[in-house]
């Protein structure tokens, strides 16, 4: 087969639904993940929500990114994730919120420093640092005590950073 761009057949946004569904590896899923997100970044986003959920680290962690860059649309529905009973989904969805940059995800960053899981309070903290927002270092202060000491080291740098 000619592998000329032009001799390539297009395929539709369900199509390239099932494709993903079908997938079995972390590169087609990342293939598949990364074509649906091209086609219509707004459209996937339910893919890529579900993505967080993956069995594969390399494809939670294009999830997030991807999730990031479409911006504060999705935050209503990383949001949601917060809740998730699987602390890697909640991991995820503060890196994202915190990737965005975006003042708007600053009271997910800051409920979800409270959260059970070290990494989540990690991410969050780290989250939380990008935004540069001066009102997070009362929020952030509280961890410098946490039990954990990333999660220590991360509001510490975090604080610093938004004290630059």
């Amino acid at each position: 087969m000619n592998d000329h761009p032009k001799d390539r057949i297009a395929i539709s946004f369900e199509e390239g639904v099932e494709a993903l569904l079908a997938a079995s590896s972390a590169g087609e899923k990342v293939t598949h993940l990364t074509s649906l997100a091209a086609m219509n970044g707004r459209r996937a986003v339910p893919h890529l929500i579900a993505a967080l959920r993956d069995e594969y680290k390399t494809v939670r962690g294009l999830a997030s990114a991807t999730l990031a860059g479409i911006g504060e649309a999705v935050i209503p529905e990383l949001a949601a994730v917060l809740k998730d009973q699987w602390w890697v989904v909640r991991y995820r969805a503060c890196e994202a919120l915190g990737q965005m940059k975006s003042p708007a995800t600053y009271p997910y960053l800051c409920s979800s420093l409270k959260d059970e899981k070290d990494h989540v309070r990690y991410m969050a903290a780290k989250g939380l640092g990008s935004l540069g927002n001066p009102a997070a270092v009362s929020d952030l202060t509280p961890l410098l005590d946490d039990e954990n000491p990333y999660v220590r080291d991360m509001a510490k740098r975090a604080i610093e950073t938004i004290r630059w």
